[in-house]
C-alpha cells in the first residue's frame, strides 16, 4: 500500500498555474508513498558542512522505490501556499537512494542549494511537489515545530509514518534508531578506490582497500559489525571475528573476492563516480551507526582519509598510509 503524509488537516490551498477556478489542494502524485522528505536539520551547528565549508540547513529526500526517480519537474518549498518555490535541477535519485539539499538561501552556491532557509526557532513547513506543466501534484508535506541545534528530525524507519528527533543525524544515509557505543571510537579512517601500485594483498593483487581505526584505549572486537558501500544495504559484508588493538588500524580489501580470505569484502569501490561507505553495528532488533561517508570521484594511487586520524576533515593523500597514521601530505 502506498503511503504518504496526508494533506488532511493542512490549510494550504492554492490555484494551479493557468487555472481561474477556486484554489484546491493538489491531488497526490503517483510518487507519493515512494519519494519522501525523510530527514532535515534546521539548526546545523557542526553536523555536516556543505562543499563550501558552511554548516547550513539541509533536507534529505529518500527514494524508497525500485526505480530511479528524475526530479526535473519537481519543487521543494518551506511554504505550502507557494508549492513551486524552488524547482529542482535535472537530477536523479537512484532506487533506494538519498539526496541532500542545502536549504541555505544561497542558490548561487550550486544546483542543490535552495532559495530559502528553514526556521528552527518557531518551525514551519516543508513540501515536495510535482507538476506536468498544468497541474500541481502532492508528493509529500510536513509541518514541524521548533528544532534543536545539531539534532535532525526524521522518519524512522526510512519512509515510515513516524517522525522523531534524531540525536545522531544520518544525512545521506539510512535513519537509525541511534548510534552505536562505538561511534566516536571506531572510524572509517582512510580508503583507496583505485590501487595500482601502492599495496598488494596476500595474493599479490592491487585491490581497493578500506582502513578502520580504533581511536580508543581498549581493544574493539568486530563481531556483529558490518561494512558496506551502499548505505541502503548496511549489512552487506560482515566482519570476521577479529579485533583492533587500542590506537590500531585494520585493512579490509574491498575487492569483491570474499573467497580470498576473511578480510576480503564482498564488494569493490567505484573510483569513477564515487559512492558511499558505512560501518554499522547490528543485531536482530537494532541497526546502529558507527561511521558513514559519501565520497566523490577518486584518484589512482591516492588515498582519501581523515587528517588527523579520527578527525572530521577528509583530504586526498598522495602518500597513502594503509595500516598506519595518516600523514596528510
Amino acid at each position: 500500500m502506498k503511503r504518504f503524509l496526508a494533506a488532511a488537516g493542512l490549510s494550504a490551498v492554492f490555484a494551479t498555474p493557468g487555472c481561474t477556478a477556486a484554489p484546491a489542494i493538489p491531488v497526490p502524485s503517483p510518487l507519493a508513498g515512494t519519494l519522501f522528505i525523510n530527514e532535515f536539520m534546521a539548526a546545523n551547528g557542526s553536523t555536516i558542512a556543505d562543499p563550501h565549508g558552511e554548516y547550513d540547513d539541509w533536507v534529505e529526500l529518500h527514494n524508497a522505490g525500485d526505480e530511479d526517480i528524475r526530479l526535473g519537474t519537481m519543487s521543494l518549498t518551506d511554504d505550502l501556499t507557494v508549492p513551486m518555490k524552488w524547482p529542482f535541477p535535472d537530477t536523479v535519485i537512484p532506487a533506494g537512494g538519498y539526496l541532500l539539499i542545502w536549504a541555505d538561501g544561497q542558490p548561487t552556491q550550486g544546483k542543490l542549494h535552495t532559495t530559502f532557509r528553514l526556521n528552527a526557532e518557531r518551525g514551519e513547513q516543508l513540501g515536495l511537489y510535482d507538476t506536468d506543466g498544468d497541474a500541481i501534484f502532492l508528493v509529500d508535506t510536513l509541518s514541524f515545530g521548533p528544532q534543536r541545534t545539531d539534532v535532525s528530525f526524521g522518519r524512522l524507519p526510512d519512509g515510515g509514518w513516524r517522525w522523531q528527533f534524531l540525536v545522531h543525524p544520518t544525512p545521506g544515509g539510512p535513519n537509525s534508531s541511534g548510534a552505536s557505543s562505538l561511534r566516536g571510537r571506531l572510524f572509517l579512517n582512510e580508503f583507496m578506490a583505485s590501487n595500482r601500485t601502492i599495496i598488494a594483498d596476500e595474493h599479490g593483487e592491487y585491490d581497493d582497500w578500506v582502513e578502520i581505526h580504533n581511536a580508543g584505549y581498549d581493544p574493539v572486537g568486530l563481531g556483529g559489525l558490518y561494512l558496506t558501500d551502499n548505505l541502503r544495504d548496511p549489512t552487506k559484508w560482515a566482519f570476521p571475528d577479529t579485533a583492533i588493538p587500542p590506537g590500531g588500524f585494520l585493512l579490509v580489501w574491498a575487492d569483491g573476492q570474499p573467497e580470498q580470505g576473511p578480510l576480503h569484502a564482498g564488494f569493490s569501490l567505484n573510483a569513477t563516480t564515487g559512492e558511499q561507505l558505512g560501518l554499522y553495528q547490528a543485531d536482530s532488533l537494532h541497526l546502529l551507526v558507527v561511521d558513514t561517508l559519501t565520497f566523490g570521484p577518486q584518484r589512482t594511487d591516492t588515498s582519501y582519509g581523515r587528517f588527523p586520524d579520527a578527525e572530521p576533515d577528509w583530504r586526498f593523500m598522495p602518500e597513502p598510509t594503509p595500516r598506519g597514521p595518516n600523514a596528510g601530505r
